[in-house]
């Protein structure tokens, strides 16, 4: 069985920037974040699917006194409950919340260049493309577009070739 794992901001839930660190501290921010129909719809096929345990595995700032607790609303209303969830801090290397360690078949979809460098030493990592996160082309590895049968198609691939 195939573990994938998930990003919540800029993958299941829109990416709202910030105009500084203090606007991600506000209550509410987390909490109403637009869902991304496409992932989501991705997500919830591959949860259906038997080959296959889905996880969200998302970092959470420590500063804030809502982001914990409006992640996990978020996800009660998006995600079926079959889905595990799993979080860290951010900054913090994503593995160190994942059950076990990352295994050589694990895989991670994420926005963010940061957590995938770090997951891809020792699992798969698959860069979702959201429209703002791929200017440079910076990523070397797989990516997904922000398509639901592209996102399943590639994430079947690479699960079937391990």
């Amino acid at each position: 069985m195939t573990r994938l794992f998930f990003d919540i901001d800029g993958v299941l839930a829109e990416f709202r920037e910030a105009g500084d660190f203090s606007e991600l501290l506000q209550q509410g921010y987390f909490l109403h974040l637009k869902p991304q129909e496409e992932p989501l719809k991705a997500l919830w096929a591959l949860a259906a699917d038997p080959d296959f345990e889905v996880h969200t595995l998302s970092a959470v700032i420590k500063e804030s006194p809502y982001a914990l607790a409006e992640k996990q609303a978020w996800l009660d209303e998006f995600i079926p409950d079959t889905v595990k969830r799993q979080f860290c801090w951010c900054g913090e290397d994503k593995s160190l919340a994942v059950p076990g360690g990352i295994q050589p078949g694990d895989i991670l979809i994420d926005d963010y260049n940061f957590n995938l460098r770090l997951w891809k030493e020792k699992g798969i990592a698959v860069k979702l493309l959201n429209g703002i996160n791929d200017r440079h082309g910076s990523w070397d590895g797989p990516r997904a577009k922000n398509d639901a049968e592209h996102i399943t198609r590639t994430i079947r691939a690479l699960a079937a070739a391990n």
